[in-house]
């Protein structure tokens, strides 16, 4: 099937779970919380999650993980992972001058002779851009490394685009962009998805600190008790229901994207599997602070392509509330359906997709009347109500 460019914008959200757990916690060791005591987490935790997730795939790469050197387990800086993933920066040659002795050719002749001469004496190099008597070479070393090389007159204009090339064969920039602070330059790339801090949607916030012992001694303990095993605490919520708000705009690096030749654009298999990792990396990462965080709800509303209309943040449109007859939580999702089913906007969607954990969550039947949607249990996909085609 032709993975295809995506071009459609997505809003959503995705609900993460925690009991007796730490989801996000702060420098010391606790969960974050808001000066009014509601506890939150950054979208940090969330792309971390997300990422974990998708690096399980060896056909991603995914540049904002850590990679270790094999010599001493240090983590490689952002200039070694470059490298480690991509291969070398562009090498170039020296500005050409115009050799004003040359009368039979011109100064864009004259680079262009230069350019060949480099393509004969080093095998396997093709021109793929020339840009204002610039010319980018390409040499491919393996199925995800190349090489490039610059010669022209002012090679400086150049070498990023190689380089931003490189950078948007990754999942996670072409998802969520990036910062990238080198040596060979400052870039900066706006995100297609863009996440928001989770706050807690539960009524209560509830922390509390348990005393744990490790079963080793503190031999730098100067104490009387310094020949006793170590004790120490940890904190965690004792439970909390973190609300992400999520949107997608391909255009957001679309500009970027047509000055490296369309190299780079965000697919649906991008999206695809950024719907599964959305929907299952939470839960998939475990540790000691985070067996009790689990994904139990999304949502996706995609709109017609080349629609404009802006959907309010969906942060205070989903309610989860306690039942007294029922070890489950009440998700309240009639505001979403209001909003959702309303002239002017119902029209303006391609489709709406709810993933909820039927284990943890109960919810009213009119999620299902909401138009064009189509709800799946988001541990095993299987179909809660029959989508459309």
């Amino acid at each position: 099937m032709k993975n295809n460019k995506f071009e459609n914008r997505v809003f959503g959200a995705v609900l993460v779970k925690s009991v007796v757990a730490n989801y996000n916690a702060d420098f010391t060791g606790s969960p974050r919380t808001l000066p009014n005591g509601v506890v939150y987490a950054t979208d940090k935790a969330l792309k971390y999650c997300i990422r974990n997730y998708l690096k399980g795939d060896s056909k991603n790469i995914l540049f904002y993980t850590t990679r270790y050197k094999r010599e001493n387990m240090q983590p490689l800086d952002i200039d070694e992972t470059y490298i480690e993933l991509f291969g070398e920066y562009p090498s170039k040659n020296k500005d050409i001058k115009e050799d004003k002795k040359d009368k039979k050719r011109t100064f864009k002749e004259q680079i262009k002779v230069e350019v060949d001469k480099f393509i004969v004496e080093n095998e396997g190099y093709n021109i793929v851009q020339n840009i204002h008597n610039n010319y980018l070479l390409k040499k491919e070393l393996n199925d995800r490394k190349t090489q490039f090389h610059i010669i022209g007159q002012t090679t400086d204009d150049i070498k990023r685009v190689p380089i931003l090339q490189n950078l948007f064969k990754a999942l996670d920039i072409r998802l969520f962009g990036a910062t990238f602070a080198s040596k060979e330059g400052n870039l900066s790339i706006h995100g297609n998805a863009q996440i928001t801090h989770g706050l807690n949607i539960y009524a209560e916030n509830n922390i509390f600190t348990e005393d744990i012992v490790s079963p080793f001694r503190n031999s730098s303990d100067k104490s009387d008790n310094n020949m006793q095993t170590t004790k120490g605490v940890q904190t965690v919520l004792e439970e909390g229901h973190y609300l992400h708000n999520f949107t997608i705009n391909p255009k957001n690096s679309e500009e970027l994207v047509k000055l490296i030749d369309n190299q780079g654009y965000l697919t649906d298999d991008d999206i695809t599997q950024f719907k599964v990792a959305i929907n299952r990396g939470v839960s998939y990462l475990d540790s000691a602070s985070k067996i009790g965080v689990e994904n139990e709800f999304s949502i996706f509303v995609t709109l017609n392509k080349n629609e404009r209309i802006q959907l309010p943040s969906f942060t205070t449109l989903i309610k989860v509330e306690a039942q007294l007859d029922s070890f489950k939580r009440k998700l309240d999702l009639s505001e979403i359906r209001t909003l959702l089913n309303e002239d002017g906007i119902k029209n303006k969607i391609e489709s709406v997709e709810i993933y909820i954990d039927a284990t943890k969550l109960d919810y009213d039947d009119e999620i299902f009347d909401i138009e064009k949607v189509c709800v799946k249990s988001i541990v095993s996909d299987k179909e809660l109500k029959k989508c459309p085609k």
